[in-house]
């Protein structure tokens, strides 16, 4: 059980999780690989986000205190990881000040998602999270064109 859990943690929990399937690892290091690892990764990042909701609301049988407390208690971490992607930072990065900058999309995307995922802190009695989440980025667009 344990070599699966080490295998599982080296396979998926990495920070490019993209290049573990064979057909992508070749494209590792180019420019399109690099690319489309950094799209995958942040749609993986919103889908943990919807499912960390879903969990929140519907929590499986009988772990319902146990999902409960695992959010209650890291939910201002969760909350600060989410502005570092909203400011910029990549996803997987626990970096400041990377030279490698998220999409706009994406950024923008997570800020709107957080208002919910701060709704359902709330619900579980979280307290003073509006002075933690960032508003979404703004967007300057050149119209003097």
């Amino acid at each position: 059980m344990l070599q699966l859990l080490v295998s599982i943690q080296a396979l998926i929990l990495n920070q490019k999780p993209y290049f573990n399937e064979p057909a992508y690892e070749r494209t590792k290091g180019t420019p399109s690989g690099e690319a489309y690892s950094k799209v995958y990764s942040e749609n993986v990042y919103i889908s943990s986000l919807r499912t960390m909701v879903y969990g929140m609301r519907k929590p499986p049988k009988h772990f319902e205190e146990f999902v409960r407390s695992h959010y209650f208690e890291r939910a201002h971490d969760i909350l600060k990881a989410a502005n570092g992607y909203i400011d910029g930072a990549p996803v997987c990065s626990i970096v400041k000040g990377t030279s490698e900058v998220e999409s706009m999309k994406f950024r923008t995307e997570v800020a709107v998602f957080m208002k919910t995922v701060v709704d359902e802190f709330v619900k579980l009695g979280v307290n003073e999270l509006e002075d933690i989440l960032e508003p979404p980025p703004v967007i300057h667009t050149d119209t003097s064109r």
